[in-house]
């Protein structure tokens, strides 16, 4: 249907409505469409002139919810999945140590397989404070908890760990990929911890 009337407009951007990626009670999605309907019905009504302007109005209004909605809705529902899905333990392979996660990232790095460098890099770090006993129960621990155990004994480096934490939860689980900036950041910071002395034994030794 290419040029609907007012009505016929009005009943297919109900009919898209219907759909069950809109039906969340009272979202915003839901209130904003409320109030646009109500202002353009208000605005038809009070324009002079001919049907076809309204309907051309309305036709292109309805073009233009339907495509906000869309990427609305696809945004909402990206971001759901990767909240939803970002908790996995970071290492989940038994027996692995520190150099083989670095020496499996060196690898993936000459195959330009960013993904796998910052995975990997990322688990090096994990292996690496786990064989220095600077976390506790590290099994079963997200990249997040990791990242924030490390602030005490890292607190320079914070910011860094943080930021390649969420890095790490958008590749795995967040069906993201990494660029090769991102990926070389965070094996450089796996290179910069192994070196680091850990802020404690710094305040013992000073002691």
């Amino acid at each position: 249907m290419l040029d609907p009337d007012r009505d016929q407009a009005r009943e297919l951007l109900l009919d898209e409505l219907q759909k069950p990626e809109y039906n969340r009670p009272e979202s915003v999605i839901t209130k904003v469409l409320g109030w646009l309907m109500e202002r353009l019905n208000r605005l038809i009504e009070i324009i002079p002139g001919s049907n076809g302007l309204s309907t051309l109005l309305l036709g292109v209004v309805l073009t233009i919810l339907v495509a906000g909605i869309y990427f609305a809705v696809r945004g909402t529902r990206r971001t759901g999945r990767l909240t939803d899905r970002a908790t996995g333990p970071v290492l989940d392979e038994v027996g692995l140590t520190a150099a083989d996660y670095r020496a499996r990232a060196s690898a993936a790095a000459r195959n330009g397989d960013w993904d796998r460098v910052l995975l990997d890099s990322y688990r090096a770090i994990a292996a690496g404070v786990d064989e220095r006993a600077l976390l506790d129960e590290l099994p079963g621990t997200t990249a997040r908890e990791i990242a924030v155990g490390l602030h005490a004994p890292f607190p320079d480096h914070a910011a860094d760990l943080l930021e390649a934490a969420d890095a790490f939860d958008a590749v795995c689980y967040g069906d993201q990929h990494a660029t090769q900036v991102q990926a070389e950041r965070v094996r450089e910071l796996d290179r910069v911890l192994a070196k680091t002395r850990p802020a404690r034994l710094r305040a013992g030794m000073n002691g």
